[in-house]
């Protein structure tokens, strides 16, 4: 990004940044709703803010909300299913990160998966930033489908952190 651009963003209050993330593990649909047994499932999304002043302000309708976009793989049900929402950084009201996407199958249901890292407190973060534990609902008829616990891996943090980039 050339450096008069970067200037002009900033005059009019529409820099933001991105990053990308990945999360992996596993999932057991409900009974009834899936094959039986823990199955893999991940996401790879890019998440940020577009302008970065209302996302710094406590009293913006976006504190600490972010656009979420990218690709989630729930073995038995999607693979590489483009998927967008939001992640919300839940740190002073909530003790927690959210993230909310929406995501179809191949047929064109719509489902919603929301996941949250919880009891985010300083002393804890190694474990609370990495373990998120998520429901995936059907969205035609209201059910739960499936439950996760997926992680931060710690190696892939050296990427995570270079993904940083204004937007």
């Amino acid at each position: 990004m050339d450096t008069g651009a970067l200037k002009k963003m900033l005059r009019e209050r529409r820099i933001g940044f991105a990053m990308d993330e990945v999360m992996s593990g596993t999932h057991r649909f409900v009974e009834g709703a899936g094959p039986a047994g823990e199955r893999p499932m991940s996401f790879r999304v890019t998440w940020g803010t577009r302008r970065l002043w209302p996302y710094l302000n406590p009293r913006d309708a976006n504190f600490m909300s972010n656009f979420l976009e990218g690709t989630v793989t729930v073995d038995g049900l999607v693979e590489d299913a483009p998927c967008r929402g939001r992640l919300d950084l839940l740190y002073f009201s909530g003790a927690k990160i959210r993230y909310t996407f929406d995501f179809k199958d191949a047929a064109g249901r719509p489902y919603r998966y929301i996941g949250e890292k919880v009891n985010i407190r300083p002393w804890n973060l190694h474990r609370t930033h990495a373990t998120c534990y998520g429901t995936i609902t059907d969205l035609g008829s209201g059910k739960d489908i499936s439950k996760s616990v997926l992680y931060f891996r710690w190696n892939t943090l050296p990427s995570f952190l270079a993904s940083l980039r204004f937007v």
